[in-house]
């Protein structure tokens, strides 16, 4: 299992660009509260480009990253997500990222990366500069992760109503937002799932097409070895309540045999997105009500 490497007080944080356009007020509400860490901002050169759905080009977007590493950054924010990270992947710096043991923040479109990087370090699926860092509950939760405060901790209480099939189990953290993961599987950045606690969240998708990614993310040749499924918040997914009963029943569905599985934890797209490690050893213990990081 990996290890966080924790945040340094003072360590400049990059904030970087691989995505969707940035709203401006957002991302200044969201530099404020690096800045209130007393960690310099090193922002990426494209961090306010533009280009249709895209922080700028292809080549710009990656030379942001570059730039980033050149300056000896180590600990990365993700301004946003959107789209973009999948159209970089086969470009990506992989080799550097992991010698250089750069750690990055983010969820949605970043899940892409948060789960290759986490075979050799541990990443923080968590809130973006500009998606839900101004939130103060967000922020403070996002800063004792990567200050490694959380070790040895519950991340998660699992309320008796969430738990779908109960359940103890032990595995490393791994998953973020299912449209992304579903679209890792078949490529040479498809996860490995043997002895994962999985982690699942969407945003703005009909239960049918819910069904449809859960479907082709349960025909990765490792999805059997999943020791538990953790689903997080359903956002702007419309009906909601036919979402919520037919996303817990898919759950339970896709869940290998005999595994714990729950639904409903405050994490993802919506306004309470509760940071926490991929990569790092979990305990999930549906008795006890808790997800715990273990040491």
């Amino acid at each position: 299992m990996n290890v966080l490497r924790p945040l340094e007080r003072g360590e400049p944080i990059g904030v970087v660009a691989l995505s969707g356009p940035v709203d401006p007020a957002k991302l200044v509400d969201g530099l404020d509260v690096i800045r209130s860490w007393n960690c310099p901002v090193e922002p990426a050169p494209n961090l306010r480009d533009r280009e249709g759905y895209l922080a700028g080009s292809d080549q710009a977007r990656l030379d942001g990253l570059t730039d980033l590493l050149d300056r000896g950054i180590r600990t990365f924010i993700a301004a946003r997500g959107g789209f973009g990270v999948t159209r970089l992947m086969d470009r990506l710096p992989w080799t550097r990222l992991i010698d250089g043991q750069a750690q990055f923040v983010g969820f949605s479109d970043l899940t892409a990366i948060l789960n290759p990087l986490a075979s050799s370090m541990v990443q923080i699926h968590g809130p973006m500069v500009a998606a839900g860092l101004a939130r103060s509950a967000n922020a403070s939760r996002l800063l004792d992760v990567l200050l490694g405060r959380l070790e040895g901790q519950d991340l998660f209480s699992i309320p008796g109503g969430k738990v779908l099939r109960h359940g103890k189990t032990a595995g490393r953290a791994l998953g973020g937002n299912l449209s992304l993961l579903s679209a890792l599987v078949g490529t040479p950045w498809e996860p490995d799932f043997n002895d994962a606690i999985l982690f699942l969240e969407e945003v703005s998708e009909p239960p049918y097409r819910l069904d449809r990614m859960l479907t082709h993310l349960r025909s990765s040749v490792s999805f059997a070895g999943v020791k538990a499924l953790i689903g997080g918040t359903l956002h702007a997914c419309r009906p909601h309540s036919e979402c919520v009963a037919r996303w817990s029943q898919l759950l339970v569905e896709a869940a290998p045999e005999g595994v714990p599985v729950v639904a409903g934890l405050r994490f993802g797209h919506g306004a309470r997105n509760m940071a926490f490690p991929i990569g790092a050893p979990l305990v999930v213990d549906t008795r006890r009500g808790a997800v715990s990081w273990s040491v």
